[in-house]
């Protein structure tokens, strides 16, 4: 596009000699130059070809209102008029076209690529509105047309991004559309609004807009109640004990409930006290309990029935059917196995029955529970080393509904050693949008994850609580435009440098101008130096879809916005004894057992609790840090370890962009909910893991004068190609299965970057001692050398060569001949004013 190199038009004294811009400037001079000389010059068509290019990002926009068809969410009746319509406020968030974006591409690259010269002289938010700002015609458009309705509306400091604040009566009136109201009572963190038709706006507003995004209010109760589950039913009468199959496991134990059957066949009916079937005639006197790990592990207990061993409550025996349900627990059993059990009755009179159907339940995988001493310890994260930079703050993006609780927080930090440092313990987050804290709630689990992990492995860091209400009514996802419009108005001195997003959902569900306009504001904090760390999915490759529609187990479904190029997607492992390929073994005459613990790719058919996400997009083409012939991404297509699957077979982009980048432990992590600790897992778990590593490097890296890491996916990349020591590579697993069931195909981890895991974990020493100042060497770059890396050629050059081949024709084309040189003069005089706004040189990264 011509017009993503030109059309800067910046206020601002002389042009500056800031060394990334002084090709640039020379461009413009050669520019100049060659336009002087180019008196006779192109045909017509190569002058339009010219001038279309150079409007191209600036001001053209289509006007097909096609792409506001998404908006509309079917599935809703009509209600009634004065349910449907309402005072309620409705967030509107207006997407104006943005311009130079290809120039902000080739610059974003520059300041993330540790081989680029630029690398970590990042530009400042003032900057980046400048260059990316709406054409003014755009501006002066939407400005009036919203502003003569009667909503409120606030743009953004870039004027990119409007605010549009209006009641439901005031959207349908000013959008042409009709917005229903569910009758019933929403779910909890659901919105009771849906758009019944999409939505229709006068032709040139629509052409100033890439989209419009509304977040509709969701609806919260004032106590949200923990889910009830509906006890399980046993069978009245049965010929062996009935285990319930929701067995329950943890770090070396397993918990289970079971009803016993006395010789009549009938459920007992008998406490413990009275004894087990004493009404019956032959009372139980003791229960054997069979536990079975594969390969060839088991472990066989007798215990008595009696109140000290053994629990008991009311069981559900069918209608009319009441029973005695007991329970045990059985400690000390291996983790990292495949574990399940049988029981049997052993009677008074000497016998025993049958031992219960092994069939009827399913195996668990027992794990050790997640802490931050655990995890500390496991990857080398300095927890005894406070955070103490003022300027190193990190942000958890909260979405539908999440908050924390102040006091879980403190309860958490007790309980686990987190300690305050000197009294100067940062121990409560800022508060960005609303907190609504209620002990225990089941909406605070994210939230309170997010927090606990992150400000517990990152100590005394700055950390803000970002809450973003409402939904996005076109994806019924996160509204993220509304949540990235904040982040991109922050000062440069005050945003946070590492942002933790669990969020995320089936990238087919959000129509492509709001994932692109999304990828592009991800872009644009990347030009500031900031990272953005997402969560992978917590359903394989194939996505969540396949937790209700087993067909979409036939192709890959990725995942945004962890699929976006300019953002570090995060995967997720899990601990086991079978990190490598031989301990895995197994024959008649040899059973190899590995004790060290290394990590796998997270599973839920291995007791990972969800599998990671993790493909390739069909968005987002390969970005350019993965690519080439022997790049990493190449190399995994065409490695043996764990063949990729036949895309002829199962539909994959085996071109687009590949995630995740980097992975951490994801599963069993114990989080404080109100009055008692809660396992959870997900790459929600490992997404702060890893955002808290980030910010543990930018404080090295800050104390000594350097730049924060930044978009750190280039530098992960490079980093893979000449210090592999640096990731713990995962080569043990898949991500073919969801949280409920299991597809046939996926993902395989292999040695080096894979579609499962990325480039495995973090080794923190060692990044730590590679990333810190005067390690350049180590880094197998001379600095002088760094200069002669080959760099994006600028558009400016490619134009200017095109220009200079033109053969020069006879003088009946001097009209043309004209136009052309006032053309090229706009364009080197817009160049040159670009730098006029620069004044300040920034430290490189060496």
């Amino acid at each position: 596009h011509f017009g993503s190199s030109f059309g800067l038009a910046w206020p601002g004294p002389s042009p500056t000699a800031h060394p990334r811009f002084v090709a640039p400037f020379r461009e413009a001079m050669r520019l100049r130059t060659a336009a002087l000389l180019l008196v006779l010059a192109v045909a017509g068509a190569l002058l339009l070809a010219v001038a279309g290019a150079g409007a191209g990002d600036v001001s053209a926009a289509s006007a097909d209102m096609g792409r506001w068809a998404t908006f509309a969410q079917p599935g809703y009746a009509p209600a009634d008029d004065e349910v449907s319509v309402g005072n309620d406020k409705l967030v509107v968030i207006l997407a104006l076209r943005q311009r130079n974006l290809a120039f902000l591409e080739e610059r974003a690259r520059a300041v993330s690529d540790p081989l680029q010269p630029d690398y970590g002289m990042y530009f400042s938010r003032d900057e980046v509105n400048n260059m990316a700002g709406p054409a003014e015609e755009d501006v002066r458009i939407v400005k009036e047309f919203f502003e003569g309705t009667e909503g409120t509306v606030k743009f953004s400091k870039g004027r990119d991004l409007v605010r549009f604040v209006c009641s439901a009566r005031c959207i349908e009136k000013t959008f042409g559309t009709k917005l229903e109201m569910q009758k019933s009572l929403a779910k909890p963190g659901t919105s009771p609004y849906r758009s019944a038709s999409p939505i229709k706006l006068p032709e040139h507003v629509a052409a100033a807009l890439d989209g419009v995004s509304l977040n509709a209010p969701i609806f919260m109760p004032k106590r949200p109640k923990q889910p009830t589950f509906p006890p399980w039913r046993y069978p009245a009468v049965h010929d062996m004990p009935v285990i319930n199959p929701n067995l329950i496991s943890g770090d070396q134990f397993l918990s289970l409930k079971f009803i016993m059957y006395c010789k009549d066949g009938k459920a007992n009916q008998d406490m413990l006290d009275d004894g087990v079937c004493s009404s019956h005639g032959t009372e139980i006197v003791s229960i054997e309990i069979l536990v079975l790990q594969h390969p060839m592990m088991q472990k066989v207990l007798v215990l008595p029935a009696i109140k000290d061993v053994l629990g008991q409550s009311v069981g559900d025996c069918g209608p009319g059917g009441s029973c005695v349900e007991f329970n045990a627990t059985v400690g000390s059993i291996q983790n990292y196995a495949s574990t399940t059990a049988r029981i049997r009755a052993h009677f008074s009179d000497g016998s025993v029955s049958a031992f219960s159907d092994p069939s009827k339940i399913g195996s668990v995988f027992l794990l050790p529970y997640t802490t931050p001493a655990m995890l500390s310890k496991f990857y080398g994260i300095p927890m005894g080393e406070p955070v103490r930079n003022p300027r190193n703050i990190i942000s958890v993006a909260e979405f539908g509904g999440q908050y924390y609780n102040p006091k879980d927080l403190e309860a958490f930090f007790k309980l686990m050693g987190v300690r305050s440092w000197d009294g100067e313990g940062r121990t409560q987050p800022q508060l960005i949008g609303p907190d609504k804290p209620v002990a225990g709630s089941v909406f605070g689990g994210e939230a309170q994850l997010d927090l606990q992990y992150i400000m517990a492995l990152a100590p005394n860091v700055s950390t803000w609580f970002w809450s973003v209400p409402g939904t996005e009514l076109a994806t019924t996802q996160e509204p993220f435009l509304d949540w990235l419009m904040q982040v991109a108005d922050t000062d440069d001195d005050k945003v946070p440098l590492v942002h933790s997003v669990s969020y995320g959902d089936d990238s087919t569900t959000m129509p492509a101008w709001f994932k692109n306009r999304v990828n592009q504001e991800f872009m644009k904090l990347a030009l500031r130096g900031i990272s953005i760390l997402i969560a992978a999915g917590d359903d394989g490759a194939s996505g969540a879809r396949v937790r209700l529609d087993p067909t979409a187990c036939q192709q890959s479904n990725p995942e945004f916005p962890a699929e976006s190029p300019w953002v570090t997607a995060v995967g997720g492992t899990q601990l086991a004894r079978a990190g490598t390929p031989v301990c895995q073994y197994s024959t008649d005459t040899v059973i190899v057992s590995c004790q060290d613990e290394r990590e796998v790719v997270c599973s839920s058919s291995k007791g990972g609790g969800v599998t990671t996400g993790g493909g390739f997009s069909n968005d987002f083409e390969r970005p350019w840090y993965q690519s080439g012939i022997n790049g990493v991404v190449a190399k995994y297509l065409r490695q043996s370890d764990s063949p990729v699957p036949d895309v002829d077979k199962w539909f994959y982009n085996t071109s687009g962009r590949a995630y995740p980048d980097i992975s951490g432990i994801s599963s069993n992590y114990l989080v404080w909910m109100g009055d008692h600790l809660e396992p959870t897992s997900g790459t929600s778990a490992s997404t702060p893991l890893l955002a808290a590593m980030i910010t543990r490097l930018n404080e090295d890296r800050l104390q000594q004068g350097m730049p924060p890491l930044g978009f750190i996916n280039p530098l992960l990349y490079r980093l893979a190609e000449r210090h592999p020591e640096v990731f713990n590579d995962v080569v043990i697993g898949d991500n073919r299965c969801s949280v409920k069931a299991c597809c046939e195909t996926g993902f395989g981890a292999a040695r080096g970057w894979d579609a499962a895991t990325g480039h495995g974990s973090l080794n923190m020493p060692a990044l730590r001692k590679l990333l810190r100042r005067g390690a350049v060497e180590e880094f197998a770059l001379h600095p002088d050398l760094r200069f002669l890396v080959a760099t994006p050629v600028p558009r400016a050059t490619m134009l200017h060569s095109l220009l200079l081949a033109v053969p020069v024709v006879t003088a009946g084309v001097a009209l043309l001949g004209l136009a052309t040189f006032a053309v090229l003069q706009r364009r080197a005089r817009s160049v040159r004013e670009l730098f006029s706004s620069t004044s300040s040189l920034r430290a490189p990264l060496f």
